[in-house]
């Protein structure tokens, strides 16, 4: 009896436990399906990779790729190879177990596979990872190829570097680097400066009131930092991005302290550019530029007239948003994101790949832009990390991160991340400038000229336009409304849309009959928008397109007209906003069909003196020469007692990827490089070309094509081709026409109304560029 009353209870006692585990499991399933998983910024793990010459120096220092991307980047460092082809491989792995190591070799032209070879001899040596690639005798001397190195470590089965070798071309290689390693050191030894004057050319153009941008034009004493007295802090590892036996462009970046007046040190981070040649008389400098910006930390930098002090830095550009009551306001220094709140005298560092731990050498590999969407009146915050991500969940990816955030838990959430793989610079320029989040939590971003709606709780999308170049639309400078032309007709169109996204609610705007519109940009939320008759577009046999436009016309938020502009036979072809001004470029018919510039004018709008958000300004300081600052609206409580604080945490959600429906490609953008800088892109080459010109650049397309560079060959003609009958612009294309495989006639091409791009593109089967 007792038997069977304990195996009675025993069952009972188990069908209890199976229940209350069923239970258990069943919450935590519920529980676990309901709640992400998220993970919080982790510290950088990729190595980087650099070579070296046969006396030891470190170049090219090359940061690494998760994915693989579908074009390498742009202007690539160039590795000049060894004679005997056998190149130099260094690692810092910082820490990390390196499996595997492999290259690719493409031709650059069609990117075809040359070689493809795994290294197995690789090991640690002097705290390095060092390897050779010994490579094939492929490669014909004075091309330039594409490298790809895929590294291995125990956290990631591929990562990327991408540099491009050139053969037969390393002469001079150590003494140009030499050089200009000597050339640095000496700006910083008050007792070797004098070494660089011979190189110097200083002149009145030269910049000597700004330690943030001197070239060389600038004083032998702006030049060594006047009294500043900084001191190297990083490495400095040189990137080459053009070589050959003469000639040379070298750049540097490193970063660097200084001491300030209140018994502490700034850091700075500069970026130097050099072009040089060398001949049998020694080494010339041809150009030398240098940026610096000073990386703000807010310790003593506000100030008591209101403003917050950005420091030393190349031009006064900066990016920041107030709330609509100017309490909060959000800016941007030096790939950090940061907030100061007026009433609680509070700096919070929102967000920042820097590290407290590391040497932040692969933290501020600054290959990312950040965009402020939304700040609100409690302090919340809505923007955009976009580009390279240096660590973290995405860490060597590329992509779009769409982050919230919250002021009152001081914690930043993920809300969407879209990978790329695209080229840093190709992506940052596809993304455009329209981020907005509507009411009903609609997610509108702009990319590779689409408007696209996503929904963030779903992540349904859906295309709201295609087709949207630059110039054909304008977004409000809060960035809620965007306004583009439809019925594209040379640069105008029959109409324009203008749609509110965070209202989710548009309306239209219709030319008259024979007319076309254009929009022009926007004044704060003002838009600004021409009138021209169709008749009066003037298409030049060159394919330039001059827009004449006889009327302008300002529209409020409202959609009334707050100011007109009508002159009697005088056109406007252009209008550029200058804070609450527009200024307006004219012409006036010449009488042989087309048009000539006439006098500039200008358009004010609204009150020039009423200041409605943060403004970036210039001071001028005894220790730091000019400095940025930012001039709050509202007054502050006072210096005194100002807290700083980084946000509590970054999470990241997996379940916050969203694949894009159709690929990013950057297509119809010209890339512009200048003094070892990305300048940004243009739609019109002729522009893009001109940029380059003034910054001593390239111009790339979309294709990764090296489109200009100032430094080419001159010479005017093309040996063994001749121009055929007509014209000099005939002559002329039945050169490239020739050149480019087709049969010369370009002068009946032009008598059928092509103009010069056209021919091109359809005689040579090529791609016409118009050049203004």
């Amino acid at each position: 009896m007792k038997h069977h009353n304990a195996t009675s209870g025993k069952y009972v006692l188990l069908g209890i436990l199976f229940t209350v585990t069923a239970i258990i499991t069943f919450i935590s399933m519920n529980y676990q399906s309901k709640i992400s998983a998220t993970t919080t910024m982790t510290e950088a793990t990729l190595p980087v990779v650099m070579t070296e010459t046969e006396d030891g120096t470190a170049y090219n220092r090359l940061f690494g790729y998760t994915c693989e991307l579908d074009q390498a980047p742009l202007e690539l460092p160039v590795t000049p190879l060894p004679n005997d082809k056998e190149l130099p491989v260094l690692m810092d792995a910082y820490g990390e177990q390196v499996t595997a190591l492999s290259y690719k070799i493409r031709d650059e032209e069609d990117m075809s596979l040359i070689e493809n070879t795994d290294v197995t001899a690789f090991g640690e040596d002097g705290g390095r990872i060092r390897a050779v690639l010994n490579i094939k005798n492929l490669l014909e001397d004075g091309r330039t190829y594409l490298l790809e190195l895929t590294v291995s470590t125990q956290r990631h089965d591929s990562i990327y570097y991408y540099s491009r070798i050139q053969s037969g071309v390393n002469d001079g290689l150590q003494e140009k680097l030499d050089f200009v390693l000597t050339f640095n050191s000496n700006t910083f030894s008050p007792e070797s400066l004098n070494d660089i004057a011979p190189y110097i050319e200083t002149s009145s153009s030269g910049s000597n009131d700004n330690f943030g941008k001197v070239n060389i034009n600038s004083t032998l004493a702006q030049i060594g930092w006047g009294d500043l007295e900084p001191f190297v802090e990083s490495s400095i590892i040189p990137s080459i991005i053009d070589f050959n036996a003469e000639t040379a462009v070298i750049v540097l970046d490193y970063t660097m302290g200084a001491a300030n007046s209140y018994d502490g040190f700034d850091t700075y981070s500069v970026h130097e550019y050099y072009r040089i040649r060398q001949t049998k008389n020694g080494m010339y400098l041809l150009q030398f530029d240098r940026e610096a910006s000073q990386i703000f930390d807010s310790r003593n930098d506000l100030l008591t007239s209101g403003k917050i002090n950005l420091g030393v830095q190349p031009d006064k550009d900066a990016e920041a948003l107030s709330s609509s009551d100017n309490n909060f306001t959000c800016f941007v220094s030096n790939g950090n994101l940061w907030s100061y709140d007026i009433k609680q005298n509070t700096f919070t560092k929102i967000f920042s790949f820097d590290s407290e731990d590391g040497d932040n050498i692969r933290e501020r590999c600054n290959r990312h832009s950040i965009r402020i969407m939304k700040v609100e009146d409690s302090g919340n915050c809505n923007f955009l990390v976009y580009g390279y991500m240096n660590r973290g969940a995405h860490e060597g990816g590329m992509g779009i991160s769409l982050y919230e955030y919250d002021s009152q838990e001081n914690r930043v959430n993920e809300r969407l991340y879209i990978p790329v793989s695209m080229p840093c610079e190709i992506l940052m320029e596809a993304v455009g400038d329209v981020a907005c989040i509507s009411k009903n939590n609609a997610f509108y971003i702009l990319i590779d000229g689409t408007l696209y709606a996503i929904e963030l709780d779903s992540k349904e999308v859906m295309t709201e336009e295609s087709g949207l170049s630059k110039g054909s639309y304008a977004v409000s400078a809060d960035g809620n409304i965007i306004a583009y032309t439809t019925g594209d007709s040379a640069g105008g169109g029959s109409a324009i849309r203008i749609f509110n996204m965070e209202q989710g609610e548009a309306q239209s705007i219709n030319a008259d009959d024979g007319d076309q519109l254009r929009v022009l940009g926007y004044i704060n939320n003002d838009l600004i928008y021409g009138e021209a008759h169709a008749s009066d577009i003037w298409h030049q046999e060159n394919g330039i397109v001059m827009y004449p436009m006889y009327a302008l016309h300002i529209l409020g938020t409202d959609g009334q007209a707050i100011k007109d502009y009508e002159q009697a036979d005088i056109f406007v072809s252009g209008a550029q906003v200058d804070g609450q001004r527009i200024n307006l470029e004219r012409v006036v018919r010449n009488g042989q069909g087309g048009y000539d510039g006439t006098s500039i004018d200008q358009l004010i709008n609204r009150d020039e003196n009423v200041v409605t958000g943060t403004e970036a300004d210039t001071i001028t300081t005894v220790e730091r020469e000019r400095e940025t600052v930012l001039v709050l609206v509202n007054a502050i409580m006072g210096i005194q007692n100002v807290s700083l604080r980084d946000a509590h945490e970054i999470k990241f959600d997996p379940n916050a990827v969203f694949d894009l429906p159709e690929p990013v490609n950057g297509g119809g953008l010209y890339y512009v490089y200048g003094c070892g800088n990305f300048l940004g892109s243009c739609t019109d080459i002729s522009e893009a070309v001109q940029q380059a010109y003034n910054n001593l650049g390239t111009v790339w397309d979309s294709r990764g094509k090296l489109v200009w560079n100032r430094y080419k060959n001159t010479q005017a003609s093309i040996e063994g081709l001749s121009g055929g009958s007509g014209g000099s612009l005939a002559a002329a294309l039945d050169i490239l026409i020739q050149y480019a495989g087709g049969k010369a006639g370009a002068q009946t091409e032009l008598d059928a109304g092509y103009d010069a791009a056209e021919i091109l593109s359809h005689s040579a089967q090529v791609r016409g560029l118009v050049l203004e």
